[in-house]
């Protein structure tokens, strides 16, 4: 355990500001749309606009923030919390654009792309992902569908 990681002992938290932000402009972007062709009476393209408003909604509330610790990891956002041990953790997949996904025995946890984690404790909190894959001899395996994964069995 680094001083740097966990000095405070509390987990290290990272949050996806990037995909809150895509996701709000999304919904301005497209809610714009939908009212604009509505009021021209455009009334099929104003509903078609309202699938994407719903993309939208479905990022903002899905991103929220992942906590990692010495136990494991853990994933909190409006529609739950989920969380995987990591000696639960048998094999590492990563998508194509970065997603992490987490096998064990009947179970998957999906980790967002490093690149889009924000926060005080990012770099300590991917120095300890890659401490635990190490520690585990975990290899990631490059998947064409890790990106396209949810969780399953690990809510808490």
């Amino acid at each position: 355990m680094t001083s740097t990681t966990f000095s405070t002992g509390r987990p290290l938290t990272v949050r996806l500001r990037s995909h809150t932000i895509a996701a709000w402009a999304c919904i301005a972007i497209f809610l714009g749309c939908s009212v604009a062709a509505f009021l021209a009476g455009q009334y099929g393209p104003s509903a078609f606009f309202w699938v994407f408003i719903a993309l939208g909604a479905y990022i903002l509330v899905s991103s929220g923030s992942f906590e990692l610790d010495e136990d494991g990891i853990g994933h909190r956002n409006t529609m739950g919390r989920y969380r995987m041990l990591w000696r639960d953790v048998e094999r590492v997949d990563i998508g194509v654009q970065g997603t992490l996904v987490l096998y064990g025995d009947d179970m998957r946890f999906v980790v967002a792309p490093v690149s889009a984690w924000s926060g005080q404790d990012r770099d300590a909190a991917f120095a300890l992902l890659r401490r635990k894959m190490e520690e585990r001899g975990l290899e990631p395996r490059t998947s064409h569908f890790g990106d396209y994964k949810a969780h399953r069995n690990v809510k808490r």
